[in-house]
C-alpha cells in the first residue's frame, strides 16, 4: 500500500512548519502532503489515532537480539532456586557435552546479591558446558566444563588485560573473549535468521529503524542478503566491529554505503565495562569494592590507532563507555583528534556516569552522548551501595545535556533492555520503574520533558545517524517512516504510557497493522 492517505489523526510532527496536523498523503515511500489529501489515492481512517515520527532506536543489537531469543531467558529471575530449576529442565533436553546458553542474570536480584559460587553450576551440570551471560552482556557465569574447553587455567584467564574472574566461574569482559573461540559457531542462515527475527520484532514495536551497535561481516553480510531478497522490514545505521581490521579496512576503501534500508558510515569501539559486574572504569573505586576501579578493555595505542582511522576516512566513531573515567578516556583521545568545533557527530555510548567537567567537551567538539534511559532505571536500585550517593548526580544527566544544547540520540541497547520505545519514553520522562518507584524519580533533577524525549527517539537519534534530511520528523520529501499509537504519549497521564499500544508501524509508505 504505496499510495495512501491517512486521514482523522492527531499528527506530532515536531516540525515546527505543520503545528497542528490531522492528515497528510504518502506515496512511493515518501511523504508528498501534509493536512492535505490526494483524491486518486486509498484512504485509511485514523479515527484519532496519535501519529509521530517512526521510533528509532539508536543502540540496538540485532543479531544477538534474535539469538537469545532461542537461548534461556534469565531476566528478572530473582533467585538461585529458580535459576537451578530452569537450567536442570534445559539439561534434559540436551546431550551430554552440548552447550548450554543464556543470559540476563543479575545477582543483584537475589536475596545476598552476591557472585554465585563455582560450585553452583558444577554440581548442576557436570557434564555440560554452560555460559551464561550477565543482563549488561560484561560478563559471563560459566562451569567447570566451559573453561577446560578453552585449554587454560582460571588463573590464566584472570590474567587477560582488561578481564577478571571472580569466584573462579564469572569471567568479566576480556576475560569472556577466550569462549568465544569455543562456543557453538554462528553460521549465516542462523545469522539471517536471528536478524530477521529481531527486526520483525522491532517493528512490531514500532521502530522503524535501529542504530545496530556492532556488525561483524556475517552480520552485514546478512543484512545485505535480506535486503536484496526484500525481506528486511526496518532501516539500519551499522557500527562496524572496531576489532576486525579486515572489515574497517574493506569499508573504509569503499567509503559509506547507503541504500534505502542500510547505511554503513560507523564502527564501534569498547572502552570499559558495566556498573553491574563492576567493570566500569571509574576514577575512585567502588563503594562496595574498594580494590576495584574498573577495567580499560582497549590499551591506549590500538583506541588511537583506530581515532585516527575514522578520522582520515571520515567514519563516526561510536565508543562504549559507562564509567566516569572511562568516559574521560574516550573523551580525552576525541578531543585530541577532532581538534574543536566539527560536524563528525562522534558518539560515547552510554556516556552514564560523567563528571561535571567533562560535560563541556561533549558541546564544544559536537560529541554526542547515545543513552538508553532504561540502563538508569535498571540500575538505580542498587547504584548508592556500588558507586555511594556523592556519585549518584553524575548518572545519566540527560536534562544537564540538553541545557548545554546536546542532541542524545536514544535507544535501549536491546537485548540488555527490553527494546521497547515506550519503556524508554517513559523511564526518560519519569526516571521511576514500571510501578512508579521511587515516587519522585531518581535524580529527579535529570528527568526530560515530553517533547525532548520523543526528540530521543527520533529527531535526535536521526541525527545522530547523520539522517536529520529525511527521518525523524513528518516533513514533505521526508521518508514516509512512521509510528501510529493509541495513545497520545505526549499528553497522557504516564501511568497510561506502559499500556500504550502499537496500531500501526510505516517503513518506506508501507503500513503493517500490529495485531
Amino acid at each position: 500500500m504505496r499510495s495512501i492517505n491517512l486521514i482523522n489523526g492527531n499528527i506530532l510532527t515536531l516540525n515546527p512548519k505543520y503545528l497542528i496536523a490531522n492528515s497528510l498523503s504518502i506515496d512511493k515511500g515518501k511523504i508528498i502532503s501534509i493536512n492535505q489529501t490526494t483524491p486518486k489515492f486509498k484512504t485509511l481512517d485514523l479515527q484519532g489515532a496519535t501519529v509521530i515520527p517512526g521510533f528509532i532506536d539508536a543502540h540496538f543489537h540485532l543479531k544477538n537480539y534474535g539469538k537469545r531469543l532461542e537461548q534461556l531467558d534469565l531476566k528478572g529471575i530473582n533467585s538461585l532456586e529458580k535459576i537451578q530449576k530452569i537450567i536442570k529442565k534445559k539439561i534434559t533436553q540436551k546431550k551430554s557435552g552440548e552447550w548450554i546458553l543464556g543470559f540476563g542474570w543479575d545477582q543483584n536480584l537475589w536475596d545476598k546479591k552476591i557472585f554465585p559460587s563455582a560450585n553452583f553450576l558444577n554440581n548442576i551440570a557436570p557434564n555440560n558446558p554452560v555460559y551464561l551471560t550477565r543482563i549488561d552482556g560484561h560478563s559471563a557465569w560459566t562451569n567447570d566444563s566451559a573453561i577446560s574447553k578453552t585449554g587454560r587455567t582460571v588463573s590464566q584467564l584472570n590474567s587477560i588485560n582488561g578481564g577478571q574472574v571472580i569466584n573462579n566461574c564469572i569471567m568479566v569482559d576480556n576475560s569472556m573473549s577466550i569462549f568465544k573461540n569455543y562456543l557453538p559457531r554462528d553460521n549465516k542462515e542462523q545469522v539471517k535468521k536471528w536478524i530477521l527475527l529481531a527486526a520483525e520484532n522491532a517493528r512490531k514495536k514500532g521502530i522503524t529503524g535501529v542504530h545496530d551497535a556492532w556488525q561483524d561481516k556475517v552480520t552485514v553480510e546478512s543484512i545485505l542478503e535480506l535486503i536484496e531478497e526484500q525481506k528486511f522490514p526496518i532501516r539500519c545505521y551499522g557500527m562496524l566491529a572496531g576489532n576486525d581490521s579486515n572489515l574497517l579496512k574493506e569499508y573504509f576503501k569503499k567509503g559509506h554505503y547507503q541504500n534505502d534500508y542500510l547505511t554503513i558510515r560507523a564502527a564501534k569501539a569498547f572502552i570499559d565495562g558495566a556498573l553491574g559486574s563492576r567493570g566500569a572504569a571509574l576514577h575512585k573505586p567502588y563503594d562496595d569494592d574498594q580494590n576495584n576501579c574498573g577495567l580499560i578493555l582497549i590499551n591506549k595505542e590500538e583506541f588511537l590507532e583506530l581515532s585516527q582511522q575514522c578520522y582520515q576516512n571520515n567514519f563516526q566513531l561510536n565508543t562504549h563507555a559507562i564509567g566516569d573515567r572511562g568516559n574521560n578516556y574516550v573523551l580525552n583521545y576525541y578531543t585530541q583528534i577532532l581538534g574543536g568545533e566539527n560536524d563528525r557527530r562522534w558518539r560515547i555510548e552510554h556516556a552514564q556516569m560523567v563528571t561535571d567537567k567533562d560535560l563541556e567537551r561533549f558541546k564544544e567538539y559536537n560529541i554526542l552522548p547515545s543513552m538508553q534511559p532504561s540502563h538508569c532505571t535498571s540500575d538505580m536500585k542498587w547504584l548508592p551501595e556500588r558507586i555511594g550517593q556523592n556519585r549518584l548526580k553524575l548518572i545519566s544527566r540527560w536534562q544537564t545535556f540538553i541545557d548545554l544544547g546536546i542532541k542524545i540520540p536514544g535507544g535501549s541497547d536491546c537485548p540488555i533492555e527490553a527494546g521497547n520505545p515506550l519503556f524508554e519514553f517513559y523511564a526518560a520522562i519519569t526516571r521511576k520503574d514500571h510501578k512508579g518507584w521511587p515516587d519522585k524519580g531518581f535524580q529527579p533533577q535529570e528527568k526530560v520533558n515530553r517533547l525532548n524525549a520523543l526528540k530521543m527517539f527520533t529527531t535526535w537519534a536521526a541525527y545522530g545517524g547523520f539522517d536529520e534530511h529525511r527521518r525523524g520528523k513528518i516533513d514533505i520529501g521526508f521518508d514516509a517512516d512512521l509510528t501510529v499509537l493509541d495513545n497520545d504519549i505526549s499528553t497522557t497521564d504516564h501511568k497510561t504510557i506502559l499500556d500504550t499500544q502499537i496500531l500501526y508501524t510505516v517503513v518506506n509508505g508501507e503500513i503493517i497493522k500490529n495485531d
